[in-house]
């Protein structure tokens, strides 16, 4: 199975960091406009109670002010028509449009609206008279068509006694307009539907299309949850179908109440913003994650692949190994490591085919050399020379100057030997002071000449730390294919050679037979 590449891994990396925030920070704005939600709700229902204070408070000051005008002498004597003009007085210092009396049966008496004594209607339903009567105490009326104006209205209302029984109900009426203010005075935003309704569910007031729904009942829902409970806040529509978190406060005085509708729209409306935003924000995070983990995981990729080709020629045995500087410092180092590794390599493969002292080839060395060549002469039809050489009088140096004068001596001879040949020949010490040389492209008459040569060079004085040491060359040659075909062959024959030029007197050479 095909594993991953690093850019996948990267790129699933960006995605586990950043998915995560992004869902916490989405889940922290829930959570945050959850509790600013609430928070707007519970100061829509202290907004609520507070108008509904203010209407208490607007009843409160009219039905003081009908309980100081109940007490005129002359309503109590039944001298309506002095009343009438203490009425039409007081009226114009009260928040209402007129003054009406009323007695037990429902009949208007007198209204500051009709000059006194002009017939007036009777009240076809008088809810607010009987429970006053009843009660004894004052009330306030549910809107309804006022018989005079032929509108709507609403009633404060106080009864007149006399020695402790009713005789009249003075009322103050006031068209729904009159508690207006106390909706404008909030300040509450344009986009909210505030109504003040009555204890039947009527609008009274609206802040939206007022005209259009005055007087009809809210919606069943809203009539349900003010039956069960004062306050309360849940979601629903208002009368011209706009989703709502709906909050109302109902007054248990009047039990009148105050309707306030936060649109849903504009209360989701920041959220969907941050939401959006979050969004975008993610989207563009991952993006710039994805990008910047693709471009790293190139770079990574590109490091690897660069690396991966030194390892492998290491591993075949290549030592010549050059690697750039990579984009990491991890990668630099691995890379490092590897050429270190190969310079260890081509130190030990150097020491393995090389003689520590003179640098020269050593005899394991030699022996895959020339047979490497004895293959191209072959497939050439082309010949070579084995010189198999020794020193005479190496010992004698060795035992009278010491082994450091001795060595020095081997690694002169070594020079002497490869300044000597050409290029293309091959040397190689094969151990003490045995050397041997593969001449190309070389016959026995042209290797016994070289020999001749290179005996006179090896036998020159060696001049080393205030000393002057001399030895001589005795060479043996063989040739492909005149002496042999092989290797072994071929340096085993040049070493009897080598040994007879010994016998004959040294410093001298011989070819093999």
């Amino acid at each position: 199975m095909k594993s991953p590449s690093i850019r996948t891994r990267l790129v699933t990396l960006v995605l586990g960091c950043v998915l995560p925030i992004a869902v916490v920070a989405a889940l922290l704005i829930f959570e945050f406009y959850e509790r600013e939600q609430a928070q707007l709700i519970s100061n829509a229902i202290s907004q609520a109670r507070a108008m509904v204070s203010a209407i208490d408070r607007d009843f409160g000051r009219t039905q003081a002010a009908l309980e100081a005008l109940a007490t005129s002498h002359r309503l109590a004597t039944g001298d309506l028509k002095g009343f009438h003009s203490r009425a039409l007085g007081a009226v114009k210092n009260m928040q209402a449009d007129s003054i009406v009396v009323v007695d037990a049966s429902g009949q208007l008496l007198l209204s500051t609206r009709r000059p006194f004594g002009e017939p007036l209607p009777k009240l076809t339903t008088a809810p607010l008279l009987k429970r006053i009567i009843k009660t004894g105490k004052p009330g306030v009326s549910d809107l309804y068509i006022g018989p005079v104006v032929g509108r709507f209205i609403y009633t404060v209302a106080v009864p007149v006694k006399r020695d402790g029984a009713f005789l009249y109900l003075l009322n103050a009426t006031a068209p729904p307009t009159q508690l207006a203010p106390v909706l404008t005075e909030q300040k509450l935003p344009p986009t909210w539907r505030a109504s003040i309704v009555d204890s039947t569910g009527a609008v009274v007031v609206r802040t939206h299309d007022l005209v259009k729904f005055l007087g009809k009942k809210v919606n069943p829902d809203l009539l349900q949850r003010m039956a069960n409970a004062d306050e309360d806040s849940f979601k629903t529509k208002t009368l011209d179908g706009i989703p709502v978190i709906t909050v109302y406060s109902r007054s248990q005085v009047s039990r009148w109440s105050v309707v306030l509708g936060m649109p849903l729209e504009q209360l989701t409306l920041g959220l969907r913003e941050t939401l959006t935003q979050l969004i975008v924000a993610t989207f563009a995070a991952l993006g710039l994650g994805i990008a910047l983990a693709w471009f790293i995981g190139g770079r990574v990729a590109t490091s690897i692949v660069a690396l991966t080709k030194p390892a492998i020629a290491l591993a075949l045995g290549e030592t010549a190994i050059v690697i750039a500087p990579l984009y990491f410092e991890e990668a630099n180092a691995m890379g490092r490591a590897l050429q270190d590794t190969a310079k260890s390599l081509q130190h030990a493969k150097h020491e393995a085919q090389h003689d520590g002292l003179t640098g020269l080839a050593n005899r394991s060395s030699f022996h895959l050399v020339v047979n490497q060549h004895l293959a191209l002469c072959l497939r050439n039809k082309t010949g070579l020379a084995i010189l198999f050489i020794d020193l005479d009088g190496f010992k004698a140096v060795n035992d009278t100057f010491g082994h450091a004068v001795g060595d020095q001596l081997l690694k002169t001879v070594s020079i002497r030997i490869t300044d000597a040949v050409r290029e293309s020949d091959f040397c190689a010490r094969l151990g003490g002071d045995e050397f041997a040389i593969a001449l190309l492209e070389s016959d026995l008459e042209q290797g016994a000449a070289f020999a001749q040569r290179l005996i006179e060079i090896v036998s020159e004085p060696y001049p080393i730390d205030g000393i002057t040491a001399t030895v001589s060359a005795s060479v043996g040659v063989a040739a492909f294919p005149a002496s042999a075909t092989s290797t072994d062959t071929l340096l085993k024959k040049a070493d009897q050679a080598m040994y007879h030029a010994k016998v004959l007197g040294k410093r001298r050479c011989c070819v093999a037979t």
